[in-house]
């Protein structure tokens, strides 16, 4: 019986592990099987669920999983890097941005959430732009600019008309997030996937997509963009812009609170910022706590 997550067939010899319905930490991980071996896109938050994706994967595959591509550096895509055994590939940003995705720091802000298992593993190899993998097919493994972070990449399989997007594209219903990356770089990584000859969309979190979902996220984005812009002319202060904001339909989303990380993202983006690590934990206690 499944604790976590469930395998969904993507396409012949690419898969999903889809968890939960987009919450914190419920991160979606896949698999493509090759001619010689597999190749796994992201680990998840704990050695429980890694033990749950492994199992799902071994339903499918008995080949060796000899490389992983991590996405980005959230912990929730990385920390459980260590139980794959393979030869690890990301951007050199989100290589980064692994070696600081401390566990006791998340522990604090997510007290209710099991994190055990978890560990820092630094990617073997990195990249800047784009790069390639031969398995049987062809894996375009690119780097957008910064968006949901600053490392983050997609895996797009051409001939399968399948993307891997990692936290690109959170699915509707689920509220996308940027407060690591950029809110104009998002809607512009979007834009790029939406230009992809791609049928399914294998988002970070939510279940299987379409070009339908990448619109939605692109249009909560340009919402949040304007609606930031708007009350930071009258003077407004971030969150007070923030609790100012009517979500409208994006209320109902799951995990609205992430307004609270986007809207203080886009201010530092108008204003031509970098937001300090002390800023962001301060961000994030406040969407945590979030009410309307």
């Amino acid at each position: 019986m499944s604790m976590y997550g469930k395998l969904v067939e993507a396409a012949e010899d690419v898969y999903a592990y889809i968890q939960g319905r987009g919450e914190w930490f419920a991160s979606n991980t896949g698999l493509v099987v090759g001619e010689k071996y597999a190749v796994v896109v992201d680990s998840v938050c704990s050695e429980s669920r890694a033990r749950e994706a492994i199992e799902k994967f071994r339903e499918v595959t008995n080949k060796d999983f000899r490389i992983l591509i991590n996405t980005h550096g959230h912990p929730d895509h990385v920390w459980t890097n260590h139980m794959f055994d393979a030869v690890t590939i990301a951007h050199e940003e989100a290589r980064n941005e692994t070696a600081t995705a401390f566990v006791e720091i998340y522990q604090s802000l997510f007290p209710e959430l099991d994190f055990s298992g978890a560990k820092i593993t630094p990617q073997d190899v990195t990249f800047k732009k784009t790069m390639a993998l031969h398995i049987g097919e062809e894996l375009k493994i690119v780097h957008p600019g910064v968006a949901h972070t600053k490392g983050d990449c997609y895996v797009y399989l051409p001939q399968k008309k399948v993307v891997f997007c990692g936290d690109l594209l959170f699915a509707n219903p689920c509220t996308p997030f940027a407060m690591g990356g950029s809110i104009r770089g998002s809607i512009k990584a979007l834009k790029e996937l939406l230009d992809l000859d791609a049928e399914v969309y294998i988002p970070g979190h939510g279940e299987l997509a379409g070009k339908e979902h990448v619109e939605d996220a692109i249009k909560y984005f340009e919402f949040v963009w304007e609606e930031a812009k708007k009350r930071h002319e009258k003077g407004m202060s971030w969150y007070e812009a923030t609790m100012d904001i009517d979500l409208g339909e994006y209320r109902k989303w799951n995990e609205s609170e992430r307004i609270v990380g986007n809207v203080a993202r886009a201010y530092a983006e108008i204003e031509g910022r970098e937001l300090e690590f002390a800023e962001v934990l301060d961000v994030a206690r406040k969407m945590l706590g979030f009410e309307r």
